[in-house]
């Protein structure tokens, strides 16, 4: 395997269990999100993967740093705290700990 699939397969991995652990729900509103795939490009419930602590201020891409955000919350929050962030916007699907 060349190393782009290396890193792309152990992309998809993540990506899989956070999914799982999250319940296929955004953390910050409770929506149901979707993958990305052909005409879902820009879809406010596109499934994404959010840092807890952004990579601007030092966070790791590691499970125990990301969780499933929609697209629509992940870009609301920014670098907002994600506990802010979460009162804010009332939090309805807490995140689960792995």
């Amino acid at each position: 395997m060349r190393d782009g699939a290396v890193k792309q397969a152990r992309a998809e991995a993540l990506f899989a269990a956070i999914h799982a652990r999250d319940g296929g729900r955004c953390v910050y509103c409770g929506v149901a999100v979707v993958r990305r795939g052909p005409g879902l490009h820009r879809t406010p419930n596109l499934a994404t993967l959010d840092h807890v602590i952004p990579r601007s201020q030092g966070g790791p891409t590691r499970a125990e740093n990301l969780v499933l955000a929609c697209a629509a919350c992940n870009n609301a929050r920014g670098v907002e705290d994600a506990e802010s962030f979460r009162a804010r916007r009332g939090e309805t699907h807490p995140p689960t700990s792995s």
